[in-house]
Formats: structure tokens, sequence, C-alpha cells
């Protein structure tokens, strides 16, 4: 039986920041967008294990001394600043816009105190190249101090009593939680008429006359254009659309620990030693956590290579105990890897160009950070598509501001009592470590979030020091109700990660009866 066909002016395969981003943005216009994700949730793969920050300054020096490692030996350090680039310019225009946007989409942000510190001679070194690259280029760029040990322990007390010096700076860095802002990109999309497939992996692109096919395990879309930003397998994707490319696609990924909520006092803002090339070591602050990331960008050949080891696991400790002495492995309440995406044709830049064998199938493959551009990426999108012949009429009732769901423990008594006589679900604390009631949750599954992930990704249920061990159940049981399936038919990330396998005492009912 052949299955409806889905129509669009749009596909963008991809449900990550730079997808949703794209979405956003043409929901400007009177479009029909589909945006397909072949997870269960939104921003299941880069975005969401990324650091999480949007940054400039003397964070981006620090960062591109960090990425030197994919350019050859002894590359002068002026050579690691691209003016020209798309992936340069991006980062400097989207830094100055994102203030305004996360207020319109209600994304909650902060802005964090960055200290590079050094206590040795080498460190100090390596400091010394950050400052010379930071003033040779200007602007903010050059917007820091340099302290001393006095200092550096007044800002922040518990950074290890051995520091000499270090570079300091006040807001270049604005902590964001990467989900948080796909989703609610996606959000207003949506509000604004775009349509969003999970579950939707692609599996063939094809031609039919002057439309193209996109072919998802959900069914076939028949569209103009496509937008191939599937990020880790934008290669993949790329080669069914007809091949043609002259770039690959290599990863490297790097281990990310997060500490109980006990420690969030330990740091301030973000701390970290000075970068060297292919290394990064810092501990931050995060909403409610500590978030540590230290340890070397490890080349692997898979964009799923997420797994992690003990031994990047005590290694990256003991490099954050340098910086924090206080922190502890008893506090650890989760691990996991990010993995990077880099294109080999221009390490230094993101691609954003039609195919050569089909000028309706737009490449849009973004190295990190994709974060912080993906704003001023989105609008040259939309230019790209127009000048391909894509007809952009502006809508009259665009809407930009989306609301976020009410979260329980951050309101006063008074905002609680009202939710409450409302809704006497939004009452009932089902996870006890972040406070998240019953009515967020229904809300979450309301706005999209069918599986175990995509709550705890818009809600935090289940993010604290139990990992869900008591509001797990409950989530898994409030999620069946609202999906109307049973529970043990509730997945965890996706369509083949199913939670729960069967009831109690299934199996042995099963082997009494003889059933295999």
């Amino acid at each position: 039986m052949n299955q409806p066909i889905l129509e669009a002016d749009i596909v963008i395969i991809g449900g990550g920041v730079t997808g949703a981003a794209i979405a956003r943005e043409l929901s400007r216009y009177r479009l029909r967008t589909v945006l397909v994700e072949r997870g269960g949730e939104l921003s299941a793969g880069q975005t969401k294990v990324s650091l999480g920050n949007i940054y400039t300054g003397l964070n981006l020096v620090g960062s591109m001394i960090l990425k030197s490692v994919l350019l050859p030996p002894g590359t002068p350090l002026t050579e690691l600043y691209h003016p020209h680039t798309l992936h340069t310019k991006w980062c400097e225009e989207g830094f100055k816009e994102w203030e305004s946007v996360l207020g319109e989409l209600d994304i909650k942000h902060r802005h964090v105190p960055l200290t590079i510190a050094a206590k040795d001679e080498d460190q100090m070194k390596n400091l010394e190249k950050i400052r010379d690259l930071g003033r040779q280029l200007g602007g903010l760029y050059a917007d820091f101090e340099q302290i001393g040990r006095e200092k550096i322990l007044a800002r922040e007390p518990n950074v290890n009593p051995e520091v000499v010096t270090a570079l300091y700076a006040e807001r270049h860095v604005i902590d964001i939680f990467p989900p948080e802002v796909a989703v609610a990109l996606a959000e207003n999309a949506v509000e604004n008429g775009c349509k969003i497939l999970l579950n939707a992996e692609v599996i063939g692109i094809s031609q039919s006359g002057p439309d193209q096919i996109v072919q998802t395990v959900r069914g076939p879309i028949k569209t103009n254009f496509i937008i191939n930003a599937a990020c880790g397998w934008g290669d993949k994707i790329c080669d069914m659309a007809g091949g043609g490319r002259d770039w690959g696609l290599q990863y490297r990924k790097t281990v990310m620990i997060i500490l109980d909520t006990r420690c969030r006092g330990f740091v301030n803002g973000m701390v970290r030693w000075p970068n060297v090339p292919g290394r990064l070591d810092l501990v931050q602050r995060r909403e409610d956590n500590i978030l540590i990331e230290c340890g070397t960008y490890d080349p692997t050949n898979r964009p799923d290579d997420t797994y992690t080891i003990r031994e990047d696991v005590v290694k990256s400790m003991t490099v954050a105990k340098t910086l924090i002495p206080s922190i502890s492995e008893k506090d650890i309440i989760n691990t996991f890897t990010g993995v990077r995406v880099f294109n080999t044709r221009d390490v230094e830049d993101h691609i954003v160009e039609f195919l050569p064998t089909n000028k309706r199938f737009l490449n849009v493959i973004i190295r990190l950070p994709g974060i912080i551009g993906a704003l001023p990426m989105a609008r040259h999108v939309a230019g790209r598509l127009e000048g391909a012949g894509c007809r952009l009429f502006k809508k009259d009732d665009f809407r930009p501001y989306r609301k976020a769901i009410p979260r329980f423990r951050d309101l006063s008594d008074e905002m609680r009592n009202r939710l409450i006589g409302n809704d006497p679900r939004n009452g009932h604390v089902v996870c006890r470590c972040e406070t998240v009631t019953e009515g967020e949750i229904v809300e979450a599954n309301r706005r999209g979030a069918t599986t175990e992930e995509g709550i705890r990704m818009r809600t935090r249920a289940g993010m604290g020091r139990c990992k869900g061990g008591f509001c797990g159940p409950r989530v898994v049981k409030i999620l069946a109700r609202e999906l109307k399936i049973p529970v043990t038919e509730v997945k965890k990330r996706s369509v083949d990660s199913r939670l729960l396998l069967c009831r109690s005492k299934e199996l042995l009912l099963r082997n009494e009866k003889g059933i295999a």
C-alpha cells in the first residue's frame, strides 16, 4: 500500500540548533517548511552534547588556539584568525544578536565571568600567546584585563591557590542549555507554521519530474528545495542526493562531567587553564551544576562514537582538581561524550553551498561553534535559497515570541498558587531533585516531547542526583497516560529504545505457559 505524500516547499534535514534556526528563519515567509529529524527528540546529536555557551572575545581567542590542532604545525598565531570566513563573521555578528533573541524566545541564560589562569612557567607562556593574540586582534578580542593572584582568589576563591596570574573577562560568555535553544527555535517555528517530523530518518532522495522526493521511514515528502543540516551524517545525506562533493567529515570527541548541585558554589563562572592545540581544560558553573571538560579532542571515525570510558573520566577529574582542588569524584552525577564535526576541505570554515549535481539541494555543514553564529547563518541560508529561485514573501503575522514552560522551582509563591489554581497537576512535584511538577511534564508532552529524554531535556526531570531513580517511573507513567499507550511502549529517546521490555513477572508467566 502506497504511503500518502506530504508536500512542502522546503525540507530541512536535521533537528539540531542549525536546522532549528533555519526553520525559524524560514517561518518568517509564506512557505511550507518541514523539518525532519532521525531521533525521537530535537537536538539529539551534537547540539545535545555541546559545551553550551554563546561566547566571543577572550574565549573565542582561546578557541582559536584549541582548534589549531587541525592546522599545519607551526602555523603563526595571527593565521588563526580568519576575518573573511563565514565562521568568523557569523560568530562576531551572532554574539551581538543573541541577547535580544534569547529574550524573545524566553530562554534562560546568564553572563558568566571568564578566568584563564596560569600557575607555572609553561602555562604562563601559553597564557601570553592568548593575551598577545587578543591584543593583536583588538576590539572585543582585547577587552580583558590581566590580574594577579589576589584578584583571582577574590573572584574565584576555590581556584588552585598556586595560581600566579590570569586573564579575566566579565561578559564574554553567555551560559545557555543547548537543547533548550534548539527546542525554543523549533517551537517558535511551529507557532509560525513550520511542521516537524521526529523519528523520521531519511533513507533516500530522488527526483520526480520538477520535484524532489525525500523518503523517510515515516513516508515520502515531495518538495522543491532540500537543506542538508544533518551535521555528522551530512556526508551520507549529500550522497543520497547525487553526490559530487569534494569534502568529507572528520570527528573529534571529548568527555564531559556533571557534578551535583551541592558543588554549584565552587566556581562563579568559567575557570580554565590556558588553551593549547587540541586540549581544553575548564570547570564552569552552569545553572545549578558544575560542568567539567578537561581533556584532549581525540579523533574518531564515527559521529555516534559517544561512549564514555572510566579512564577518560579519571584523567579529566585529575586535571579538573588541579584547577579546583575541592571537587571530588563522589560528586559526579553524569558523564557524557561529545563528538565535534569538521569538514575536510576547510577545517576553519563552514560549507554552505548547493550541490553541483543538484542546484536545489543546499549543504549546510557547520563546524563548531555552531550555536553562536546560528542566527546570521539562517539568514544566509534564506538568501541562498532566494538566489536559487525560491520565492520569499514575508508574512504579515510572523510572531517572534515564544513563552517557555513555567519552571515551578523558579516561581514566587504567588505565581505557584496561581498555576495550581489553574491546574492542580502544577502542585504535584514529580522530580524532587529538580522540583519539576506533573504540570510541566504534561506541558512538555503537549509541545512535542514523546520520550523520556525529550521530557528531561525540556523540563530537567531526571537530571538531578538520583538520575531519575525516583521520578523515572512516574515520568514514564505520565507519558504513557498522555500518549495513550502501555508503559512498556514508552521510549527512552527513539523508536528503537524501549525503557521497559515487559511487566513484572511477565517473563515467568511466559515461561510457565511455554511462550518464547
